[in-house]
Protein backbone atom coordinates (compact mmCIF):
# COMPACT_ATOMS: atom_id res chain seq x y z
CA UNK A 1 0.00 0.00 0.00
CA UNK A 2 1.55 3.29 -1.06
CA UNK A 3 0.41 6.87 -0.87
CA UNK A 4 -0.25 8.51 -4.21
CA UNK A 5 1.05 11.91 -3.24
CA UNK A 6 -2.29 13.40 -2.21
CA UNK A 7 -2.64 13.88 1.54
CA UNK A 8 -5.19 11.61 3.19
CA UNK A 9 -5.61 9.23 0.28
CA UNK A 10 -4.57 5.61 -0.10
CA UNK A 11 -4.50 3.51 -3.24
CA UNK A 12 -4.96 -0.24 -2.86
CA UNK A 13 -4.27 -2.27 -5.98
CA UNK A 14 -6.60 -5.24 -6.48
CA UNK A 15 -5.98 -6.93 -9.81
CA UNK A 16 -6.20 -4.14 -12.37
CA UNK A 17 -8.54 -1.98 -10.30
CA UNK A 18 -7.70 0.74 -7.83
CA UNK A 19 -9.67 1.42 -4.67
CA UNK A 20 -9.43 5.02 -3.51
CA UNK A 21 -10.45 5.61 0.07
CA UNK A 22 -10.20 8.92 1.84
CA UNK A 23 -9.55 8.91 5.57
CA UNK A 24 -12.25 11.57 5.81
CA UNK A 25 -14.80 9.33 4.09
CA UNK A 26 -13.86 6.40 6.31
CA UNK A 27 -14.32 8.55 9.41
CA UNK A 28 -17.72 9.72 8.17
CA UNK A 29 -18.86 6.13 7.69
CA UNK A 30 -17.47 5.08 11.08
CA UNK A 31 -19.22 7.98 12.81
CA UNK A 32 -22.56 7.16 11.15
CA UNK A 33 -22.17 3.45 11.90
CA UNK A 34 -21.39 4.09 15.56
CA UNK A 35 -24.40 6.38 15.92
CA UNK A 36 -26.79 3.77 14.53
CA UNK A 37 -25.24 0.41 15.45
CA UNK A 38 -23.50 0.81 18.81
CA UNK A 39 -26.74 0.49 20.78
CA UNK A 40 -27.24 -2.97 19.23
CA UNK A 41 -23.84 -4.12 20.46
CA UNK A 42 -21.93 -3.59 17.22
CA UNK A 43 -18.25 -2.71 17.34
CA UNK A 44 -15.93 -1.75 14.51
CA UNK A 45 -13.40 -4.43 13.59
CA UNK A 46 -10.11 -2.59 13.85
CA UNK A 47 -10.14 0.35 11.46
CA UNK A 48 -12.02 -1.53 8.76
CA UNK A 49 -15.49 -0.88 7.38
CA UNK A 50 -16.69 -4.07 9.05
CA UNK A 51 -18.93 -3.84 12.14
CA UNK A 52 -19.69 -6.90 14.26
CA UNK A 53 -22.19 -7.78 16.97
CA UNK A 54 -20.91 -10.84 18.85
CA UNK A 55 -23.68 -13.35 19.60
CA UNK A 56 -21.44 -16.08 20.97
CA UNK A 57 -21.83 -18.85 18.40
CA UNK A 58 -22.45 -16.44 15.51
CA UNK A 59 -21.83 -12.86 14.44
CA UNK A 60 -24.23 -10.26 13.13
CA UNK A 61 -22.13 -8.45 10.52
CA UNK A 62 -22.43 -5.14 8.70
CA UNK A 63 -20.03 -4.27 5.90
CA UNK A 64 -19.85 -0.80 4.39
CA UNK A 65 -18.30 -1.98 1.15
CA UNK A 66 -15.97 0.39 -0.74
CA UNK A 67 -16.10 0.40 -4.52
CA UNK A 68 -13.16 -0.79 -6.59
CA UNK A 69 -13.88 1.79 -9.22
CA UNK A 70 -15.09 5.00 -7.57
CA UNK A 71 -15.33 6.99 -4.35
CA UNK A 72 -18.46 5.32 -3.07
CA UNK A 73 -19.86 2.87 -0.54
CA UNK A 74 -22.47 0.09 -0.58
CA UNK A 75 -24.05 -1.97 2.19
CA UNK A 76 -24.05 -5.65 3.07
CA UNK A 77 -25.64 -7.24 6.14
CA UNK A 78 -24.90 -10.85 7.01
CA UNK A 79 -24.75 -13.58 9.62
CA UNK A 80 -21.50 -15.47 10.15
CA UNK A 81 -21.79 -18.90 11.79
CA UNK A 82 -18.75 -19.36 14.03
CA UNK A 83 -19.66 -23.04 14.48
CA UNK A 84 -18.97 -23.69 10.79
CA UNK A 85 -15.25 -22.98 11.29
CA UNK A 86 -14.76 -21.36 7.88
CA UNK A 87 -11.46 -19.79 8.91
CA UNK A 88 -12.43 -16.42 7.46
CA UNK A 89 -15.28 -13.92 7.67
CA UNK A 90 -17.76 -15.82 5.51
CA UNK A 91 -21.23 -14.40 4.97
CA UNK A 92 -23.28 -17.52 5.67
CA UNK A 93 -26.59 -15.72 5.21
CA UNK A 94 -26.34 -12.35 3.51
CA UNK A 95 -28.91 -9.63 3.02
CA UNK A 96 -28.05 -7.28 0.20
CA UNK A 97 -29.60 -3.87 -0.17
CA UNK A 98 -29.79 -1.26 -2.87
CA UNK A 99 -27.96 1.23 -0.67
CA UNK A 100 -25.15 2.92 -2.55
CA UNK A 101 -23.66 6.39 -2.18
CA UNK A 102 -21.25 8.16 -4.50
CA UNK A 103 -19.11 10.96 -3.15
CA UNK A 104 -19.96 14.42 -4.47
CA UNK A 105 -19.27 16.70 -1.52
CA UNK A 106 -18.41 16.10 2.11
CA UNK A 107 -21.80 17.37 3.32
CA UNK A 108 -23.64 15.19 0.81
CA UNK A 109 -21.59 12.08 1.65
CA UNK A 110 -21.94 12.59 5.40
CA UNK A 111 -25.72 12.69 5.03
CA UNK A 112 -25.71 9.67 2.70
CA UNK A 113 -23.53 7.67 5.10
CA UNK A 114 -26.00 8.31 7.91
CA UNK A 115 -28.91 7.12 5.77
CA UNK A 116 -27.02 3.96 4.82
CA UNK A 117 -26.18 3.35 8.49
CA UNK A 118 -29.88 3.61 9.35
CA UNK A 119 -30.68 0.95 6.75
CA UNK A 120 -27.83 -1.16 8.13
CA UNK A 121 -29.41 -0.93 11.57
CA UNK A 122 -32.83 -1.99 10.25
CA UNK A 123 -31.32 -4.95 8.37
CA UNK A 124 -29.29 -5.96 11.43
CA UNK A 125 -32.48 -6.01 13.49
CA UNK A 126 -34.10 -8.12 10.78
CA UNK A 127 -31.32 -10.68 11.15
CA UNK A 128 -31.73 -10.67 14.94
CA UNK A 129 -35.46 -11.29 14.55
CA UNK A 130 -34.90 -14.14 12.11
CA UNK A 131 -32.39 -15.88 14.37
CA UNK A 132 -33.43 -15.30 18.00
CA UNK A 133 -32.17 -18.74 19.05
CA UNK A 134 -29.97 -21.54 17.77
CA UNK A 135 -33.09 -23.63 17.12
CA UNK A 136 -34.24 -20.98 14.64
CA UNK A 137 -30.83 -21.03 12.95
CA UNK A 138 -30.93 -24.83 12.76
CA UNK A 139 -34.38 -24.82 11.15
CA UNK A 140 -33.22 -22.26 8.61
CA UNK A 141 -30.04 -24.06 7.53
CA UNK A 142 -31.80 -27.44 7.31
CA UNK A 143 -34.60 -26.05 5.14
CA UNK A 144 -32.08 -24.27 2.95
CA UNK A 145 -30.00 -27.42 2.45
CA UNK A 146 -33.11 -29.40 1.53
CA UNK A 147 -33.98 -26.75 -1.06
CA UNK A 148 -30.81 -27.51 -3.06
CA UNK A 149 -30.23 -31.28 -2.80
CA UNK A 150 -28.00 -31.56 -5.86
CA UNK A 151 -25.88 -28.40 -5.73
CA UNK A 152 -25.54 -26.89 -2.25
CA UNK A 153 -26.89 -29.80 -0.21
CA UNK A 154 -23.69 -31.85 -0.74
CA UNK A 155 -21.62 -28.70 -0.13
CA UNK A 156 -21.60 -25.85 2.40
CA UNK A 157 -25.34 -25.77 3.05
CA UNK A 158 -25.40 -29.49 3.77
CA UNK A 159 -22.39 -29.17 6.04
CA UNK A 160 -24.09 -26.38 8.00
CA UNK A 161 -27.31 -28.41 8.20
CA UNK A 162 -25.45 -31.48 9.44
CA UNK A 163 -23.65 -29.60 12.19
CA UNK A 164 -26.80 -27.75 13.26
CA UNK A 165 -28.85 -30.96 13.28
CA UNK A 166 -26.32 -32.66 15.52
CA UNK A 167 -26.32 -29.72 17.92
CA UNK A 168 -30.11 -29.77 18.34
CA UNK A 169 -30.17 -33.55 18.77
CA UNK A 170 -31.59 -34.50 15.38
CA UNK A 171 -29.13 -37.32 14.80
CA UNK A 172 -30.89 -38.76 11.75
CA UNK A 173 -30.57 -35.48 9.84
CA UNK A 174 -27.01 -34.97 11.08
CA UNK A 175 -26.08 -38.40 9.75
CA UNK A 176 -27.86 -37.80 6.44
CA UNK A 177 -26.37 -34.39 5.69
CA UNK A 178 -22.81 -35.07 6.84
CA UNK A 179 -22.60 -38.41 5.06
CA UNK A 180 -24.01 -36.90 1.85
CA UNK A 181 -21.25 -34.34 1.43
CA UNK A 182 -19.21 -34.55 -1.77
CA UNK A 183 -17.55 -31.13 -1.88
CA UNK A 184 -13.92 -31.60 -0.81
CA UNK A 185 -13.93 -28.17 0.83
CA UNK A 186 -16.35 -29.46 3.46
CA UNK A 187 -15.73 -33.21 3.60
CA UNK A 188 -12.40 -32.53 5.30
CA UNK A 189 -14.09 -30.23 7.80
CA UNK A 190 -16.75 -32.82 8.55
CA UNK A 191 -14.17 -35.51 9.30
CA UNK A 192 -13.77 -34.46 12.93
CA UNK A 193 -17.50 -34.63 13.72
CA UNK A 194 -18.62 -37.62 11.63
CA UNK A 195 -17.49 -40.25 14.18
CA UNK A 196 -19.27 -38.30 16.93
CA UNK A 197 -22.77 -38.06 15.45
CA UNK A 198 -24.18 -40.68 17.83
CA UNK A 199 -22.27 -39.29 20.80
CA UNK A 200 -24.10 -35.98 21.40
CA UNK A 201 -21.92 -34.63 24.20
CA UNK A 202 -18.70 -35.37 22.32
CA UNK A 203 -20.25 -33.85 19.19
CA UNK A 204 -21.09 -30.64 21.05
CA UNK A 205 -17.63 -30.55 22.62
CA UNK A 206 -15.99 -30.77 19.19
CA UNK A 207 -18.18 -27.96 17.83
CA UNK A 208 -17.40 -25.86 20.90
CA UNK A 209 -13.72 -26.31 20.03
CA UNK A 210 -14.46 -25.23 16.45
CA UNK A 211 -16.14 -22.08 17.77
CA UNK A 212 -13.20 -21.35 20.07
CA UNK A 213 -10.69 -21.71 17.22
CA UNK A 214 -12.78 -19.53 14.93
CA UNK A 215 -13.06 -16.84 17.59
CA UNK A 216 -9.29 -16.93 18.02
CA UNK A 217 -8.71 -16.60 14.26
CA UNK A 218 -11.02 -13.60 14.11
CA UNK A 219 -9.42 -12.05 17.21
CA UNK A 220 -12.59 -12.23 19.28
CA UNK A 221 -12.47 -12.55 23.04
CA UNK A 222 -12.75 -16.02 24.55
CA UNK A 223 -16.18 -16.98 25.86
CA UNK A 224 -16.65 -17.50 29.59
CA UNK A 225 -18.63 -20.69 28.90
CA UNK A 226 -19.06 -22.84 25.77
CA UNK A 227 -22.02 -21.96 23.52
CA UNK A 228 -23.33 -25.53 23.16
Amino acid sequence: MRGNGETGWKAVVVGISVICMSDTHTKMIASAAKAELASLGFRQKGRSRLWIADRGSWLNVVEFTPSRWSKSVSLMNAAHWLWVGAGFMSFNEAIQSNCHAEFDTEDQFESAALEIAKVACAKALEIEERFPSFDSIARFVVERARSSPERMGPSWWGYEAGIASGLVGNLRDADYFLNSLTDERVTARAASVLPLIHHPEAFKSEVNDIVARERLRLKLSAMSSPPF
